[in-house]
């Protein structure tokens, strides 16, 4: 009775210690394979994060890259511009001040400019011409000439003006319209007209 006892119990024992390794054994490769899993996913998800990283690097440096040209575009062109405007400036300025503070030139300007301003077809037009008034006096005989007067039938009125400082400006009183003959509107026609070539002068053909 005790040998059976024994062996029964013996018996249990190693079928416990089967069955308990057996399910350790399980446990430990199914902790195995859920580590290998954890790894797995871990290893894609960096790829993954390096791969965005790597995109969004690429595509950061193509526009910066395409911002630095455009605003080198702009930089160059603005340079350009300025070299253009200066050497013109430095051209024609002493051009256009010479013969805009020419009294003769001016009074020749104005005289063309007032036999060939359009008149309405059933009365003259009247006219107003702006003069420097530093200059006053010395437009004074031109303006009571009597040859100036007679044109556009008398009917031009000469004012002097603070806010011209060389040559004039004649308006249309009837219609509000006018044209200005100063300095600056000589250099800026000047200028628009030489400036293509110009440009091709300084940087060639582009």
């Amino acid at each position: 009775m005790q040998n059976k006892l024994q062996e029964l119990t013996e018996k249990l024992y190693k079928e416990g210690l089967s069955k308990g390794q057996s399910e350790a054994e399980e446990l430990l490769t199914n902790a195995k394979a859920e580590a290998k899993k954890i790894i797995d996913d871990a290893r894609q998800q960096a790829e993954s994060i390096i791969d965005n990283a790597n995109k969004a690097a690429v595509e950061t440096k193509k526009n910066a890259d395409a911002e630095i040209q455009m605003v080198s575009r702009q930089v160059i062109a603005q340079i350009k511009q300025s070299v253009e405007t200066l050497i013109t400036a430095k051209t024609f300025a002493p051009v256009t001040n010479t013969s805009m503070n020419d009294v003769a030139f001016v009074q020749m300007l104005i005289k063309t400019a007032i036999e060939n301003f359009k008149v309405d077809s059933q009365d003259a037009t009247e006219l107003s011409v702006l003069l420097p008034e530093s200059k006053q006096k010395e437009f004074e005989k031109f303006i009571n000439d009597s040859a100036i007067r007679q044109l556009n039938d008398g009917k031009t009125e000469f004012v002097f003006s603070k806010n011209i400082k060389s040559g004039f400006r004649i308006a249309s009183n009837n219609s509000g319209y006018y044209i200005s003959f100063t300095e600056q509107d000589f250099f800026n026609l000047f200028s628009e007209y030489v400036r293509p070539k110009m440009k091709q002068l300084l940087f060639g053909h582009e």
